[in-house]
């Protein structure tokens, strides 16, 4: 189990925009904080867009904003919109997807443990990573 690349990127341009506040931060100012190419970056931004995350601002002193409070804007949201959550089987949440379900052993442990990871991706927010690295930049 790995998050992609735009799971993680997104984080780490949330963690820059969130670090700018209310400031809106330009593609190119967010590709040099992070290492991550402008065009990737817009296609990162374009998902979060639509999720209602992020919004871009027009002009000179433009750039790409949070609309959620850095303390609203869970681990677990941003891997919801990159990736459409993360699922340890398929039979968990569609039992009817396995024929075994009904007697299979492992599937109250995979529910348990998919539900243990849901608590913890939902419990971790981008505030809470701010917190733990204010002296670092994006």
């Amino acid at each position: 189990m790995k998050l992609s690349a735009k799971t993680r990127y997104a984080a780490r341009i949330l963690y820059c925009m969130a670090q700018n506040e209310k400031n809106p931060v330009s593609s190119s100012a967010l590709s040099t904080k992070t290492g991550i190419s402008a065009q990737f970056i817009e296609q990162i931004l374009r998902k979060l867009r639509l999720a209602g995350i992020t919004d871009s601002v027009r002009g000179a002193k433009g750039g790409h904003i949070l609309l959620r409070k850095p303390e609203e804007l869970s681990f677990a949201t941003i891997l919801d919109v990159m990736e459409g959550g993360m699922e340890l089987s398929m039979c968990i949440n569609t039992p009817e997807s396995c024929d075994r379900c009904q007697d299979c052993v492992m599937h109250d442990a995979l529910g348990d443990l998919q539900a243990s990871l849901n608590k913890t991706l939902d419990a971790v927010t981008l505030q809470d990573i701010l917190k733990l690295s204010r002296d670092r930049s994006c």
